[in-house]
């Protein structure tokens, strides 16, 4: 009977151990909340995905995108459903914040780090001196141009403000829109109120700190007045249907030779040669009055980051992920669909067409966006009033305007 008992129970082992095995085989899942909407670095980190998954089986990495993805991300943060891995802006003020409330890892002795350039990696550093998030990419806002467009009409890079106007003037002279801008989409705007700002006035962002702080008030300043005067010149400059029309819609005129430029950002670039491949294109900086005082929109755009909620085995699999991404070979293959400058070392960008913002950035003639050092709220809400200027021009209101936003946004 004993031998039976035995023969029994070595039997049911034996058929357990196929079920167990099963059961261990099953990968574990990770949630990647990534940001960026565009076409070009979506198919880069899908490329990568998929990459990453075959070569690690008992991981599957799931990429999950949504509209409005900021506010998605500090509403899953406040309620304890933190992404595993999710991509945010380690430069302002409300990464800071979640750094200071403990909902983000501490990277610093991860030894992928050490494949990021030295400047992007010390632009993260936190106030306690740690790194939580791995930089990827640099963004940048600029002026496209068609190159065709402008060679046809003997046209060369402007570098001062008067010689961009002096281009705006002869493609009007030729029957061409000089300008594509997109302003459905009040954050849109606000990339582009952001570039002209730290073009036309180096020292704008600090005015609008004091701003915020009651230091000052915005109608006091005369550099911000300027901005707006040359706001308004070059809206006269572009097309008329700015308001209605959405990034994709604006991408897909300037491609088709609608209008000869195009204000918008690195993320950008990916997108518009997957509309037109064969489309010759550049970006230079928004001109200010000389080009030793033009300053470039430019900060931290793509940066990678783990919950510090997660758990062991999670954070050892966000891990791995995040250091197969630092490789140089496969941020280059996020590169060659993104676009914009790679943060990680030895990464080549091909495209010569984004040279002259790649000069500027390397000289440091560049200033960090506004979400660097002011709330967001308070940002968000100048985006809304700034969209109303594109619609009404009126330099003394949009000021005044200004002042009574900073007033409510800065008290709550």
């Amino acid at each position: 009977m004993k031998k039976i008992t035995l023969a029994v129970c070595a039997a049911m082992a034996a058929c357990m151990i196929p079920g167990a095995a099963v059961m261990a085989e099953e990968p574990l899942k990770i949630e990647f909340f990534q940001q960026k909407s565009e076409e070009g670095p979506q198919k880069g980190y899908q490329t990568l995905i998929d990459q990453f998954n075959a070569e690690n089986p008992d991981v599957v990495i799931e990429m999950n995108t949504v509209p409005d993805p900021g506010t998605v991300l500090t509403s899953r943060i406040s309620s304890g459903d933190i992404p595993v891995i999710f991509s945010d802006y380690p430069t302002q003020t409300q990464f800071r914040q979640k750094v200071a409330n403990g909902y983000v890892q501490d990277l610093s002795s991860q030894d992928f780090l050490s494949n990021v350039n030295e400047s992007s990696l010390e632009m993260t550093k936190q106030e306690d001196g740690g790194y939580y998030a791995l930089p990827y990419t640099r963004n940048y806002v600029g002026v496209y141009y068609n190159k065709q467009i402008f060679a046809d009409n003997g046209l060369e890079i402007p570098k001062t403000w008067e010689e961009f106007i002096a281009v705006c003037d002869k493609l009007k002279e030729a029957g061409i829109t000089p300008l594509g801008l997109h302003g459905k989409d009040p954050g849109r705007v606000g990339h582009d109120f952001q570039c002209s700002l730290v073009a036309w006035a180096p020292d704008g962002v600090e005015i609008f700190e004091k701003a915020a702080a009651g230091e000052t008030k915005i109608e006091d300043e005369p550099e911000i007045r300027t901005v707006f005067e040359k706001m308004a010149t070059l809206l006269s400059y572009a097309n008329e249907d700015a308001l209605a029309l959405s990034d994709t819609n604006c991408y897909e005129n300037f491609v088709n030779g609608q209008y000869a430029m195009c204000i918008t950002g690195s993320y950008a670039r990916g997108t518009i040669a997957s509309i037109k491949p064969d489309l010759e294109t550049g970006v230079f900086p928004l001109p200010n009055d000389t080009y030793e005082d033009t300053k470039c929109l430019s900060g931290i755009d793509a940066a990678i980051c783990v919950s510090a909620q997660a758990s062991d085995e999670e954070k050892e699999a966000a891990y791995r992920f995040l250091s197969f991404l630092a490789e140089t070979e496969s941020a280059q293959t996020f590169c060659d669909y993104d676009g914009a400058p790679s943060c990680i070392n030895g990464v080549v960008n091909d495209d010569e067409g984004i040279a002259p913002m790649t000069e500027i950035i390397n000289a440091g003639q560049t200033h960090d966006w506004m979400a660097s050092t002011i709330d967001n709220n308070i940002i968000t809400d100048l985006y809304n009033v700034v969209q109303g200027f594109w619609a009404d021009k009126d330099v003394d209101s949009v000021l005044k305007n200004l002042d009574a936003s900073i007033a409510v946004t800065s008290a709550q």
